[in-house]
Order: structure tokens, then C-alpha cells, then sequence
């Protein structure tokens, strides 16, 4: 078999100029968003020297759920759960939506 000839999606969309509709679009970038929010949660989880379980009793949930964030898994992505993160983490979350999709997340730790 002659892989050369394999075009990825995209590329066949870009080919029949194809226009992806807007759900797909929105869905994918809140997939976006929820990985980027799960990579922060994890990386502030580990710099606290926090487990799984020891964030989810901070949070009120259990420690699948916290994995869950952690992975991207948990949409949507709701103002409690960034509130209740935000707390438990010690952090001030910024989330910036743009019309232009140039969405995204981040913490700012509080000083010392």
C-alpha cells in the first residue's frame, strides 16, 4: 500500500473548501480549553505537593473527577469550577475569550 497519497482532514477539507460548521468549532475549542485548564491544574497540583485525593477534598469532589480535570475530560468548563479551583490552588485564574478564537487560560499565583 502506497501511504504517500494520505491526506490528513484538514487538508481534504482545504482541498473542497469545506467549511467546518460553528458547533464543531466551538466544541473544539472548549476541548482546547479544558486541556490547556487541565495541563495548569496539574502542573500547580504537583508544584504544591498535592495528590489527586488530597485536591479533590479541597474541591469537594472525588479524586476521579480531580484526574478528570486534570485530562481535559470534565466540560463544560463552569464559573464554580474555576472558582473552586482558584481556591484551592491559591491562584487567580484569567480566562480571556476573543471573538477571533484567540481564547485561553491561565494562573497567577498569589505572593507569598
Amino acid at each position: 500500500m502506497n501511504h504517500t497519497c494520505w491526506k490528513l482532514s484538514r487538508e481534504h477539507r482545504a482541498a473542497e473548501d469545506c467549511v467546518e460548521p460553528s458547533e464543531m468549532v466551538a466544541e473544539r475549542e472548549q476541548i482546547r480549553l479544558a486541556l490547556a485548564l487541565g495541563q495548569l491544574v496539574y502542573d500547580r497540583r504537583v508544584a504544591l505537593g498535592l495528590t489527586q485525593s488530597a485536591l479533590g477534598e479541597r474541591l469537594g469532589m472525588a479524586a476521579d473527577k480531580v484526574e478528570a480535570v486534570e485530562l481535559g475530560g470534565l466540560l463544560p468548563i463552569t464559573a464554580d469550577l474555576l472558582i473552586r479551583l482558584a481556591a484551592a490552588l491559591d491562584v487567580t485564574v484569567d480566562l480571556h475569550v476573543g471573538s477571533d478564537e484567540s481564547n485561553t487560560v491561565s494562573f497567577d499565583e498569589h505572593a507569598a
